[in-house]
């Protein structure tokens, strides 16, 4: 055991937190700097445990308990304002898709771009045909995506208030 490895272990043996194995004293009885740093650290165990514990401050346990749920309802308030940007995206995104619904030729456009590409797949399989995307289609993905990252961190939020 080297001299490095004892100073990392002479507090926790002379507190009496960890016990001395035949290493640590074979390495004490042959290291005088290690003996040396032991007996001091015995001799502080000593002195701190002769000495009483002072009283804690008046009204310790209530300021901890208020610094506590302070940083507690500072961390809530943070999800709950992730959550209602996450809200307000979505109920952008929702109008944006409710509004280009009313637009009904985007619908088809978009339905029959879909279609063709999937017939295009079907009757040539082998063949690379080109994939035209509809103007609408980006639109609907990104509403369904806002719709579901919604949905994924009001589901999250959900779960996660029960356990408070």
């Amino acid at each position: 055991m080297t001299c490095r490895e004892m100073q990392e272990r002479i507090e926790a043996v002379a507190a009496g937190d960890e016990a001395a194995d035949d290493r640590f004293r074979a390495h004490v009885e042959g290291c005088v700097g290690c003996a040396a740093s032991l007996a001091r650290a015995r001799r502080i165990e000593e002195a701190l445990a002769a000495r009483p514990a002072p009283p804690a401050p008046p009204r310790f346990a209530a300021l901890v308990a208020s610094r506590i749920r302070r940083e507690h309802w500072r961390a809530e308030q943070q999800v709950d304002w992730l959550f209602n940007v996450a809200v307000a995206a979505a109920l952008i995104a929702i109008a944006g898709g409710t509004l280009a619904l009313v637009n009904l030729s985007l619908v088809t456009e978009t339905v029959g771009a879909g279609l063709s590409a999937m017939l295009n797949y079907v009757t040539r399989p082998g063949a690379a045909a080109p994939v035209q995307v509809a103007a609408g289609l980006p639109t609907y993905l990104l509403g369904a995506a806002f719709l579901a990252t919604t949905l994924l961190v009001w589901n999250w939020a959900e779960r996660s208030g029960r356990g408070s």
